[in-house]
């Protein structure tokens, strides 16, 4: 369990201890999200690399591409994420990310997902993939659904993985939405 502004909330770090600055940026950015929307789908995903970066570039570029692919195709703005770095039995890093955009103007997901595979796909053909998520998203309207939400985003707030970069390379980002 993971409490935050007196709520506590289920967390999905199994085997694991928990990044407390990571979940509390996730939960502070989906409330934020929510109250500024109303609905939110929250979409989550993988994304793998067979080669080894030293910097964080590639996701950045990756990032923003998306957010102008979103803002444009659904018209809308104020779109939170939060993405986290991790190395484990591979010497190449993964990431695992999760997007959250206004849920009254996105029905499903069908569409950005596969917009979210051909841009990441695209950087490097050889060793670029996205790996299928069962179940990748949610749509959040009150405490509950975030509950839910929360849960399935707390696993990019686990340790294992995490610190097998350079110093000055971070292990995850987040939006930064405000009211």
């Amino acid at each position: 369990m993971f409490e935050y502004e007196g709520v506590s909330y289920k967390v999905n770090v199994t085997g694991s201890g928990v990044y407390r600055e990571i979940m509390h940026r996730i939960i502070e950015q989906l409330q934020t999200g929510l109250a500024i929307h109303g609905r939110l789908m929250v979409v989550r995903f993988d994304l793998h690399s067979d080669s080894f970066q030293a910097d964080n570039a590639e996701i950045r570029a990756f990032r923003r591409r998306i957010m102008v692919w979103v803002e444009r195709t659904y018209q809308t703005r104020h779109i939170g994420f939060v993405w986290a770095r991790e190395r484990e039995t591979t010497k190449h890093q993964h990431y695992h990310f999760a997007l959250w955009i206004d849920g009254n103007k996105i029905q499903h997901p069908k569409k950005l997902l596969a917009h979210i595979m051909q841009t990441w796909e695209a950087i490097d053909p050889s060793s670029h993939s996205m790996p299928y998520i069962k179940k990748p998203f949610y749509f959040v309207d009150n405490q509950e659904t975030l509950a839910d939400a929360v849960y399935r985003v707390s696993y990019l707030a686990k340790t294992r993985g995490k610190g097998y970069r350079p110093e000055q390379v971070k292990d995850y980002s987040t939006s930064r939405l405000r009211l």
